[in-house]
C-alpha cells in the first residue's frame, strides 16, 4: 500500500509538470506569434497585445497555482540541479558557509516562482545570484540579507537621487520600477549596483511582488536623459537584473531622441521572442510617451516629467507638482528603510557629529576632532558612536570565522576590519588624560589589541546568552553517551569527542576555515547520533541542575579544542 501510495504521488506530480510544461510551450508558441505581428500593429491596436499577453499570464497563473505536491516537486528538482552544477561555483561555497540560509525554503521559492516554476532556470539564477552577490558585497556579506547596514554613505546617497524608484503599480496591481537615467549619480559605478541590488531584493520580500511580477519602465525622455553617463554601466546593471530572481512582465522603454529609439529597436530585433514580446519601445514628448503607457495600464503619475524652464501653465505646474511629490515620494521610503534597519541618516550623521562637539568642547583643543565614522575609546566606558556600532557589526558578522582560525592567523580578520572601518573615513580614538582629555589617534598595534578585546568581549556575551536564554535547561542527569563541558569526564561520550579530536587533529590543521566548520559539524553530527548532548552544570538559581549547550556555543568550544590539541601540555577541560 505505502508504495502504491508513492506511485500515485510521483504520478500525479509527473502530471503536473507534463501541464506546466505544456502550458510553457503554449505561452512561448503564442509570444512568438504576437512578437512577430507586432511590428504590422497600429498605435491602436497596442493595447489589445498588452491585454492578451496579461490574459495569458493570468490564466497560467490560475492553471498552475502554487499546489504543494507541485511545489514539493519542483523544490527537489531545483535541488537536483543544484547538485549537478553547483562544483566550484560561488554557490557552493555560501552553501559551506551557511547551509540554513543557502537552503532555505521561502529563498527557493522565490526563484522558482521569478522562473516561472522552471527548477532547471532557477537554479542557474541561484548560481549566478550568488556569483554577483559576492562580487558586488564581498564573501563576508555572501550568507546574509542585504540591509542598509551594508551600504556605505556613496550607496545610499546613489539611492537617494530616485535614478531607480519603486513608483507605485500599474492597473493589474504589479510593482512598477522606474529608472530615470537623467538623474544617475554616484561615486563609482559599484554605488549604483549596490543601490540597485538592495531595492530590488527590498522589493522581493513582499510575496505579492514574487507571485504577481513586475513591470520595468526606463524613462530617457527630455531632461531624463542620460546625457552625463552615456550608458555606462548597462551591461554590469543588467547582469544585476538577469542575478535577482524578480520577474519581469513587462519592459518599457521611452526615448525622446529618434537616434536612440532606432538603435533600441534594432538591439531589440536580436532578442529571444520571449523575451521580445514582454518588451515595448515608445517615442514622442512627456505627453506622448506617457499616453503610450498608459495604454498599458501604467498610470502617467509613475514617470511625471520635471520641466527645467519656468512653469507657464496648468499642465507644467501640474506635471513639476508630480515630479516633486514622485521624489518625495521616494526618499520618504528611504528613510523608512533608515529607520527600519537602524541607520542614520547622513543628515543626522552631522547633527551627531554637532551635539558631541557641544557636549564635549575640551575634547577637541590639542588633539582631533571626533567625527560620526570614528571608533571612539572614551575609557572606562562604552562609546554609541557611529564607528563604535559599526564596529560591533563587523565583530558579530566575523566572530565565528575568528574564533575557527589559530592565534597566528587571526590577524588578517583584525586588519580587514580595520581597513574596513577606515574606508569609511573613520579613526581610531582614545581618550588621552595627560592632555585634558583630548582625542589621540591609536597606533596600529593598540588598535590590533582593541579588536582582539572586542571579539573575547563578544564571545563571553555570547556564552552568557546561552546560559540564560540559548540553550535548554534539563532536568535529568547526563547520560553516558552526553559530553559535558566545564569539568574532566569518564563517560562515553566525552571519550569520544576527545578520540575524535586527536583523530581528526592533523586533517582539521589542514583544511581552510570554511571546510573546519564542516568537520566540526560532523563531528557534533557523530555524537548526536550515539545518542549523545552536549551538557554544561547550570548556573545558580536558573530552575535545573544542567543547560542543553546550543550549537553554535557547541561549534566555537570544539573548534578551542581543536586548537589546544595543537598545544600538549594544556588539557581538555
Amino acid at each position: 500500500d505505502m508504495w502504491q501510495h508513492s506511485k500515485n504521488q510521483n504520478s500525479n506530480h509527473n502530471l503536473l509538470l507534463t501541464k506546466y510544461y505544456r502550458q510553457k510551450k503554449q505561452e512561448n508558441e503564442k509570444n512568438k506569434m504576437l512578437s512577430q505581428a507586432s511590428d504590422s500593429l497600429p498605435f491602436q491596436e497596442g493595447q489589445v497585445q498588452q491585454q492578451v499577453q496579461q490574459q495569458l499570464k493570468l490564466g497560467l497563473n490560475e492553471n498552475i497555482a502554487e499546489e504543494a505536491t507541485f511545489i514539493e516537486g519542483a523544490l527537489q528538482e531545483l535541488d537536483n540541479h543544484l547538485i549537478r552544477t553547483k562544483n566550484g561555483s560561488v554557490y557552493e561555497t555560501a552553501e559551506k558557509l551557511n547551509p540554513q540560509y543557502v537552503n532555505a525554503r521561502a529563498l527557493r521559492l522565490m526563484f522558482l516562482r521569478g522562473n516561472w516554476y522552471d527548477p532547471k532556470a532557477a537554479a542557474d539564477q541561484m548560481i549566478r545570484f550568488f556569483d554577483i552577490k559576492e562580487q558586488i558585497f564581498g564573501r563576508e556579506k555572501l550568507v546574509k540579507d542585504i540591509t542598509l547596514h551594508d551600504l556605505d554613505e556613496d550607496d545610499i546617497a546613489c539611492l537617494k537621487t530616485g535614478c531607480i524608484q519603486q513608483a507605485g503599480k500599474d492597473r493589474s496591481n504589479r510593482l512598477v520600477f522606474v529608472q530615470l537615467p537623467g538623474l544617475r549619480t554616484y561615486k563609482t559605478l559599484l554605488n549604483e549596483m549596490r543601490a540597485l541590488f538592495y531595492i530590488t531584493m527590498q522589493a522581493l520580500r513582499s510575496e505579492e511582488v514574487q507571485l504577481y511580477g513586475t513591470v520595468c519602465v526606463m524613462y530617457s525622455v527630455g531632461e531624463f536623459r542620460d546625457s552625463k553617463r552615456n550608458g555606462e554601466g548597462f551591461l554590469e546593471n543588467a547582469r544585476i537584473g538577469m542575478a535577482v530572481p524578480i520577474r519581469l512582465e513587462s519592459n518599457h522603454l521611452c526615448y525622446s531622441e529618434i537616434q536612440e529609439y532606432l538603435l533600441c529597436n534594432g538591439v531589440f530585433q536580436t532578442l529571444p521572442v520571449e523575451l521580445r514580446a514582454k518588451c515595448q519601445v515608445h517615442f514622442g514628448s512627456h505627453a506622448e510617451c506617457q499616453h503610450h503607457l498608459l495604454t498599458y495600464g501604467i498610470p502617467p503619475s509613475v514617470v511625471p516629467p520635471r520641466v527645467a524652464a519656468a512653469p507657464s501653465s496648468y499642465i507644467t505646474n501640474h506635471h513639476h507638482h508630480q515630479a516633486v511629490n514622485n521624489l518625495d515620494r521616494h526618499l520618504q521610503w528611504v528613510q523608512k528603510c533608515l529607520m527600519e534597519d537602524g541607520v542614520e541618516d547622513c543628515h543626522q550623521q552631522h547633527h551627531h557629529h554637532q551635539v558631541l562637539q557641544q557636549q564635549e568642547p575640551s575634547a577637541v583643543a590639542g588633539g582631533f576632532a571626533p567625527r560620526f565614522n570614528d571608533v571612539l575609546y572614551p575609557g572606562g566606558k562604552t562609546s554609541n558612536n557611529g564607528g563604535n556600532s559599526y564596529l560591533r557589526t563587523l565583530v558579530r558578522e566575523s566572530a565565528q570565522v575568528y574564533d575557527i582560525e589559530s592565534n597566528g592567523r587571526k590577524r588578517p580578520v583584525v586588519d580587514t576590519i580595520i581597513s574596513k572601518i577606515e574606508q569609511r573615513g573613520g579613526r581610531f580614538l582614545k581618550r588621552d588624560k595627560g592632555t585634558q582629555g583630548a582625542w589621540t589617534e591609536l597606533p596600529l598595534d593598540e588598535t590590533r589589541v582593541k579588536i582582539m578585546q572586542s571579539f573575547r568581549n563578544y564571545r563571553r556575551r555570547q556564552e552568557g546568552d546561552n546560559v540564560q536564554t540559548g540553550g535548554t535547561l534539563i532536568a535529568d542527569e547526563p547520560r553516558p553517551d552526553d559530553v559535558v563541558f566545564g569539568r574532566a569526564q569518564k563517560n562515553r561520550g566525552s571519550e569520544l569527542l576527545h578520540r575524535l579530536i586527536k583523530e581528526q587533529a592533523e586533517e582539521y590543521d589542514s583544511l581552510d576555515r570554511h571546510l573546519k566548520v564542516t568537520l566540526v559539524k560532523e563531528i557534533m553530527r557523530r555524537i548526536a547520533d550515539a545518542g549523545g548532548r552536549f551538557l554544561q552544570p547550570a548556573s545558580e538559581g536558573a530552575g535545573g541542575k544542567w543547560l542543553e549547550v546550543s550549537k553554535d556555543n557547541v561549534r566555537e568550544r570544539i573548534s578551542k579544542y581543536f586548537r589546544n590539541n595543537r598545544r600538549p601540555t594544556k588539557k581538555i577541560r
